[in-house]
C-alpha cells in the first residue's frame, strides 16, 4: 500500500466515521422524541431505556451504513477534487481507476464485515431489543409470562393462548387444534389451561370433532390433554421472529414452514436480503466515487444533497424490489437484488464514462 493509498483511505475513514456517528445521533434523538411519552407512561427505568438503545443500535448501524458509506465517499473525494488533488494525481500518471482502487477494496471488505455483523450480531440484538421493548410496554414480563402464544407440537397439534402466567403455570383463552393431512379433525376452545401432574388440563370450554357426518360439539368442565407434549418451558420461551434469526436459522425456519405447507415467499426474499443488503455498501461507494471525484466546484452542501437524493432513490428501490418479491411479481432472489442490480449497472456506466 502506497502513501497515496493510505492518504485516500484515511480521508475516507474519517468522513465515514463522522457520517456514522452523525446518523446514529439523529436516529437516537428522533426515536427518543417519538417514544419519550411511552417511557413515561409505562414508568420505564433508566436501565431499561439504556438497554433499549444499546440493543437497537446494531439495527441503526446496518440501516445507515450504506448512507454513511456514500456520504463518506462523496465528502472525501469532493474535498480532494475541489483542492485539485485528483487533477494532480492524474497529472502524475495515476489513473482514476488506480486512485479509487483502495476505496473499492475497502468497500468490499466493509460489505463483508456488514454481512458478518448482520448474521452474527444483529439477530441477537434485535431479539433482545424486542424483548425489552415489550417489557417496557407491558406486553411481556421478565418472569416468562407472555401474551399471544402460538405453539406447534408433535402429530399436527397447535395451541394458542391469549396470555400465559409463568408463575401459576396457567394460560387463558385457549384454542387447541389437531391436524391430520392439513385438515382439522378436532378443535377445543377453553377458558383456561393449567399444568397439573405433568399434563395440561383444559377448563370450561367447547370441544369440536369434525368427521364425515359433520361436526360434533360437546361442553366440558375439564378436559385432559395427555397427547400434548409441550411443557411450561415451551410457553415461557420467547420465540424468535424471522428478523431475529441468522442466515442458517432462517433457512431452517423456511424449510420447516415449507414442509408444513406454508407460503414462505416473504421469508425467502428476506433471506436473500441478508446477503444483498450488506453488498449495498460496495455498490454505493462504486456509485459515489465517480460523482465525488469529478465534482470540482461542488461544495459539501451539494455533496450532501446528492447523497440524500441517491440514498432516497436507493432505499425506495430496495423496498420496491422487496414488495415485488413478496407479491411474486419477481422471483425472491431478483426482488432482493433488484436495487443492487439497477444501481450497480448505473455505477459501472458512471465509472466507465468518468474522466480517467
Amino acid at each position: 500500500m502506497t502513501l497515496l493509498d493510505r492518504y485516500l483511505l484515511s480521508r475516507f475513514a474519517i468522513a465515514l466515521t463522522l457520517s456514522i456517528v452523525g446518523l446514529l445521533l439523529i436516529a437516537i434523538v428522533v426515536d427518543l422524541t417519538e417514544n419519550i411519552d411511552t417511557f413515561i407512561d409505562h414508568q420505564a427505568s433508566i436501565s431499561q431505556i439504556l438497554l433499549y438503545y444499546v440493543y437497537h443500535t446494531p439495527y441503526w448501524v446496518i440501516l445507515t451504513l450504506p448512507i454513511a458509506a456514500l456520504m463518506g465517499t462523496l465528502f472525501s473525494l469532493t474535498g480532494l477534487a475541489r483542492r485539485n488533488e485528483i487533477t494532480a494525481m492524474k497529472a502524475a500518471g495515476i489513473s482514476l481507476y488506480r486512485a479509487l482502487a483502495p476505496l473499492l477494496v475497502f468497500a468490499a471488505l466493509l460489505s463483508a464485515l456488514a454481512f458478518v455483523f448482520t448474521d452474527r450480531i444483529l439477530p441477537g440484538a434485535t431479539f433482545r431489543y424486542n424483548n425489552i421493548r415489550d417489557e417496557i410496554r407491558s406486553y411481556s414480563r421478565s418472569d416468562g409470562s407472555r401474551r399471544q402464544v402460538l405453539l406447534q407440537d408433535v402429530d399436527g397439534q397447535y395451541i394458542f393462548a391469549r396470555s400465559y402466567d409463568a408463575r401459576r403455570r396457567k394460560a387463558h383463552e385457549i384454542l387447541w387444534e389437531q391436524h391430520v393431512d392439513f385438515q382439522i379433525t378436532e378443535r377445543v376452545v377453553a377458558n383456561r389451561v393449567e399444568w397439573q401432574d405433568r399434563e395440561w388440563v383444559l377448563f370450561e370450554g367447547l370441544r369440536y370433532r369434525f368427521g364425515q357426518t359433520g361436526p360434533e360439539t360437546s361442553l366440558f368442565d375439564t378436559l385432559h390433554l395427555p397427547q400434548l407434549t409441550l411443557e411450561p418451558a415451551a410457553f415461557e420461551q420467547q420465540q424468535k421472529k424471522p428478523e431475529e434469526m441468522d442466515f442458517a436459522e432462517l433457512q431452517t425456519y423456511i424449510s420447516r414452514a415449507r414442509a408444513n405447507g406454508e407460503d414462505v415467499t416473504r421469508h425467502v426474499v428476506d433471506l436473500h436480503l441478508k446477503i444483498s443488503f450488506p453488498v449495498t455498501c460496495f455498490i454505493v461507494v462504486l456509485l459515489g466515487a465517480p460523482l465525488g471525484a469529478n465534482a470540482r466546484r461542488a461544495g459539501l452542501a451539494n455533496s450532501f444533497g446528492v447523497g440524500i437524493i441517491v440514498c432516497f432513490a436507493f432505499y425506495s428501490c430496495v423496498k420496491m424490489g422487496q414488495a415485488l418479491g413478496w407479491n411474486q411479481i419477481l422471483t425472491p432472489m431478483l426482488g432482493a437484488w433488484f436495487a443492487n442490480i439497477l444501481f450497480g449497472s448505473v455505477s459501472l456506466v458512471l465509472v466507465w464514462r468518468a474522466h480517467k
